[in-house]
C-alpha cells in the first residue's frame, strides 16, 4: 500500500482543516457554551468530568497491571524457551538506528546495551541510518564500525541524501535504508525474509537485555506474528537524575501512560521503539516518504494494508530512553515543547486514517471504528481536555448569571467538583507506578530514585497540571493549528545530551564558564 492511497484535490487539507476547527471548537466551549447554551452545557461539563474520572481510572489500573507484567517478563527466561521452537535457529534480528547529528555517545551506550543482549548476536544485524547532510556522519560511521562491528552477525551504516518530494525525518531514512539492508540481508546473504524482525529504535533507545529474545519469542508464536507489529515499554528514565523535578514529574508521568497502554491491545498504537516483520514492511512498500509521525503511520499502513490480523503485541521489558534535556532548565523545557509537538503532529494523519477507514471494507467495520476513533479521540483531547476542565463553568456566572445562582447549577457544579476530585488518588497511583519502577526497572548505573514520600516530589508531581500546559498541552495546540492554517512542521531532533557531556556543561556553568560543545 502506497501513501498515495489517499484521494487527490484539496479533500485531505479540507478534513485536517475540520479536525483544527474541532479542536478550537472544543478549546473555548467553555466560554461560547455558557454563552449560548448554559443549561445544556452545566450537563455537558459534568459528562465530560465522569468521563475524564473512567480515564483516570483506566490509567491508574492498566499501569498496575503493565508494572506487573514488567516484573514477571524479566524472570521469565525467554533465550531458553526459544531455543525449544524448531525456527528459533533461522530467526534473525534486524535493529535499525535512524539518527542525525546525535551525539557518538548516545549511540554507543545504546550499542553497548544491544551487545549485553541473551539472544546470539551472530543472527543480530545493526543499520545505524545516517542522514547524508550530516558532516560528522562518516566519522561516526567509521568509529562505530571499529568499535561495534565485530560483536554482531552484520553492522551497516547508510547515509540518506535529500532527495525531491520527501519530508526530512526518520520516515524518509527508514524509507531509504530497510530495503537497502533488506537486498543484502535476504537476496546476497539468503536469510528468509519471513525470517526477520527489524526493530526500529531512537539514537537513545536502550534494550532490556533480554529484549530480542523475548521479541523473537513473540513473533514465533503469536497467531500472525509475522503480520503484526510489536511495541516495548518505553521509559523516559535513563537521564532522570540529571533534570529538574518539574522534569522528573513530567517524564515520570508520560512512562506511566505509556506503560498503561500496553495492556490495551485493541486500542495500542506504535511509538517511538517498535518491532515488524521484514516481510510485513516489504508488503506495505516500507516506509513512506512523506509523514513525520512515522511510528502510528508505520502501523495503520500495515494495518489498512495487511488486513484484521493485524495487531500491536506489547513487550514487556523496558526500552530506557533519554528524556528531552536542554544545557539548562529554559532549554529543557524548549526540547520538551518541540518534542511534544513532533509526536502530536501524528494529527496529521487523521485524514489518511478516515479515508483508509471508509475504503478497507475487507476489515470488519466496528474495527475500524475502534482503531480510528481511538486514535482521533486522543489526539483530540490531548489539545483540548486541559481548557474544558480548567474552564469548566467559571464563565458562567458572568454569561448566565441568574443560571448560575440557580439550585441545579448549584447541584451540577458541586457533582462536577466532586468528581474531579475522585480523579486525585489516581494521580497518586501513577506516582506510585513511576517511584516502583525507577527503583526496580532501572537502567543499569541509573543513580537510586529519591523516596516518593518527599514533600518537593509530591509538589512537582501536583504541579503537573501547570507543567503539562507549557510542555504538553500547548504544543499539541501548535499542532492543531498548524493543520488548521495548512502549516506544515519540519522534523527536530529532540537534542540528546550525552552524560559526559551534560555533566561538564552544568560544572561549567557553575564556575561561570562557558560549555564547550
Amino acid at each position: 500500500m502506497d501513501r498515495v492511497a489517499l484521494p487527490r484535490g484539496r479533500t485531505p487539507r479540507c478534513v485536517g482543516a475540520a479536525f483544527g476547527v474541532v479542536s478550537w471548537t472544543l478549546i473555548s466551549s467553555p466560554l461560547w457554551a455558557s454563552v449560548l447554551f448554559p443549561v445544556h452545557w452545566t450537563w455537558a461539563f459534568l459528562a465530560f468530568c465522569v468521563y475524564w474520572l473512567c480515564k483516570s481510572l483506566s490509567l491508574a489500573v492498566y499501569s498496575l497491571v503493565a508494572v506487573r507484567a514488567l516484573a514477571v517478563w524479566q524472570r521469565r527466561d525467554w533465550a531458553t524457551l526459544g531455543r525449544q521452537l524448531a525456527r528459533w535457529r533461522r530467526l534473525h534480528h534486524l535493529v535499525v538506528f535512524p539518527t542525525y547529528r546525535e551525539p557518538i555517545e548516545v549511540l554507543e551506550e545504546s550499542l553497548r546495551y544491544l551487545c549485553a543482549q541473551d539472544f546470539p548476536l551472530r543472527r543480530v544485524g545493526v543499520l545505524i541510518a545516517f542522514e547524508a547532510r550530516d558532516p560528522d556522519a562518516r566519522e561516526k560511521a567509521r568509529l562505530l564500525q571499529r568499535r561495534f562491528g565485530p560483536h554482531f552477525g552484520q553492522f551497516w551504516t547508510t547515509f540518506h541524501p535529500d532527495r525531491p518530494g520527501e519530508v526530512r525525518g526518520k520516515s524518509s531514512n527508514l524509507a531509504y535504508a530497510v530495503p537497502w539492508a533488506k537486498r543484502l540481508l535476504v537476496e546476497e546473504f539468503g536469510v528468509p525474509i519471513e525470517r526477520v524482525v527489524v526493530t526500529i529504535c531512537d539514537a537513545d533507545s536502550r534494550l532490556h537485555p533480554k529484549y530480542l529474545s523475548a521479541l523473537g519469542y513473540q513473533y514465533l508464536t503469536r497467531p500472525h506474528g509475522e503480520r503484526c507489529l510489536y511495541q516495548g515499554a518505553v521509559l523516559f528514565h535513563a537521564n532522570l537524575s540529571r533534570l529538574a523535578g518539574v522534569f522528573r514529574a513530567l517524564n515520570g508521568l508520560y512512562s506511566a501512560m505509556l506503560l498503561a497502554r500496553l495492556p490495551r491491545k485493541h486500542t495500542l498504537v506504535t511509538q517511538s521503539t517498535y518491532s515488524l516483520g521484514l516481510a510485513a514492511a516489504a508488503r506495505v512498500n516500507y516506509w513512506d516518504v512523506d509523514v513525520i509521525a512515522e511510528d502510528s503511520h508505520m502501523f495503520f499502513k500495515v494495518f489498512f494494508g495487511l488486513g484484521p490480523g493485524v495487531t500491536v503485541h506489547p513487550i514487556y521489558l523496558p526500552v530506557w530512553a533519554d528524556a528531552a534535556e536542554g544545557r539548562d532548565h529554559w532549554a529543557t523545557l524548549l526540547a520538551h515543547y518541540r518534542q511534544a509537538r513532533r509526536w502530536a503532529w501524528g494529527v496529521s494523519d487523521v485524514p489518511y486514517v478516515l479515508w483508509q477507514t471508509l475504503q478497507q471494507r475487507r476489515i470488519p467495520a466496528w474495527l475500524r471504528a475502534v482503531r480510528a476513533g481511538h486514535y482521533i479521540q486522543e489526539h483530540l483531547l490531548w489539545a483540548t481536555h486541559w481548557f474544558v476542565l480548567v474552564g469548566g463553568l467559571k464563565f458562567l456566572p458572568w454569561a448566565a448569571p441568574l443560571y448560575a445562582e440557580s439550585a441545579q447549577a448549584a447541584i451540577l457544579g458541586q457533582a462536577a467538583s466532586t468528581v474531579l476530585m475522585a480523579c486525585l488518588p489516581c494521580l497518586f497511583v501513577v506516582l506510585w507506578v513511576d517511584q516502583r519502577v525507577r527503583r526496580h526497572h532501572a537502567p543499569r548505573a541509573a543513580p537510586p530514585a529519591a523516596p516518593a514520600t518527599a514533600p518537593l516530589d509530591l509538589v512537582h508531581w501536583l504541579a503537573i497540571p501547570l507543567s503539562a500546559l507549557a510542555a504538553s498541552v500547548m504544543p499539541a495546540v501548535d499542532a492543531h493549528t498548524r493543520l488548521l492554517l495548512g502549516r506544515g512542521l519540519e522534523y527536530q531532533v529532540t537534542e540528546k545530551v550525552a552524560a559526559v557531556r551534560a555533566t561538564s556543561s552544568r560544572t561549567s556553568a557553575a564556575r561561570g564558564g562557558v560549555p564547550r560543545g
